[in-house]
C-alpha cells in the first residue's frame, strides 16, 4: 500500500491525511470559508479559493507564498503545472523576462 498522504481542500482550509489511517498529520486555514482547489506538484501543494493561490509546503502545511490574483474574481479555479519541454520553455522565457527586467533598471539607474 502506498504511503503518500491525502489532501483534502474544504471550506476554506486544507488537511493532510494519513492514506493508511486517515489521521491527519496538519491543517492550514485559508483566507474564507469557499471551495478550496488542489494540486500536488512534487513536494509543493498549490491551493486555490476565493480569488487567491497559495503555495504549500505539502510536508508541513507551511504557506510559501500566495498570489491574490489581482481583478480575478472569486469563482471556482482550475490549477495544472507544465513539465517536461513545456516546462523547460517556460522557465527560458522567465529568464529572458527576468533579464530583461535587468537590464531596464540598470540603464534606468545609469541616466
Amino acid at each position: 500500500m502506498s504511503s503518500s498522504p491525502i489532501y483534502v481542500g474544504i471550506r476554506g482550509k486544507v488537511f493532510c491525511l494519513s492514506r493508511n489511517t486517515g489521521e491527519e498529520i496538519w491543517s492550514v486555514n485559508l483566507p474564507g470559508s469557499g471551495f478550496v482547489t488542489l494540486l500536488v506538484d512534487e513536494d509543493l501543494l498549490l491551493a486555490a479559493t476565493r480569488g487567491e493561490v497559495f503555495g504549500v509546503e505539502a510536508t508541513t502545511g507551511r504557506i510559501l507564498w500566495q498570489n491574490k490574483m489581482p481583478g480575478q474574481g472569486y469563482g471556482l479555479a482550475s490549477i495544472a503545472t507544465a513539465t517536461g519541454a513545456s516546462n523547460a520553455a517556460l522557465m527560458a522565457e522567465e529568464q529572458k523576462r527576468q533579464q530583461a527586467a535587468g537590464a531596464a533598471a540598470a540603464s534606468a539607474a545609469s541616466s
